[in-house]
């Protein structure tokens, strides 16, 4: 009952203030309902009603953030942004990629192509290492030879190191190659998965 007393009273207040633009209304900390026909001092870091001349409502004027929500308001406008510009960056990606290819065989087709360079290498690899595996060996079975008659010499275990070196480089080698290969294909699955999804979208 007294709640609606003071709104009467304070709509007739604003009704026959007609000289003032507009009053304000709030809560201060103890719960008293405050206004005024200017912002009110003691409700500075509270949620404010603005009412027109005529008693209706104007705006509702939030309460200034709390340090901490400052921060989280911080970080959620950060958040937004980073997502945006990823969202910006995938537009731009997706528009590159439908003019680049104009159907999945020109995507198979690109595969095929860089693949195959690797496959080749990798062949070339392979039987250098297969030549070079069976010279370590030959070499080997030299040394071994020398040293059951004698003192190896310090020429023949050069070339056995340098072969030895040599098979092992050529199969660091490979790995890599063979690491390469899977990171195209598997580059490849992405786009033709993204260029199929971009393919859907748009016939929709």
């Amino acid at each position: 009952m007294k709640g609606a007393v003071k709104t009467l009273v304070f709509l007739s207040i604003c009704v026959t203030s007609g000289a003032h633009a507009a009053i304000f209304m709030c809560k201060d900390a103890s719960g008293r309902t405050l206004t005024a026909d200017r912002l009110i001092p003691e409700c500075a870091d509270r949620p404010v009603r603005e009412y027109g001349n005529n008693g209706a409502k104007k705006r509702d004027i939030a309460a200034p953030l709390t340090a901490e929500q400052k921060r989280e308001k911080q970080q959620q406008d950060d958040k937004k942004k980073v997502e945006q510009l990823a969202a910006d960056e995938q537009k731009k990606a997706d528009r590159a990629l439908a003019a680049r290819y104009r159907s999945e065989d020109d995507i198979t087709a690109a595969r095929k192509r860089d693949t195959t360079v690797i496959s080749d290498q990798i062949a070339q690899q392979k039987k250098a290492l297969s030549s070079a595996d069976h010279d370590w060996k030959e070499t080997q079975a030299a040394v071994i030879a020398q040293r059951k008659i004698g003192v190896v010499p310090a020429g023949m275990q050069y070339k056995l190191d340098r072969a030895e070196q040599t098979v092992r480089d050529l199969k660091v080698r490979i790995i890599d190659s063979e690491v390469e290969l899977a990171q195209v294909h598997a580059k490849y699955d992405v786009t033709l998965q993204r260029y199929r999804e971009i393919m859907t979208a748009s016939a929709r």
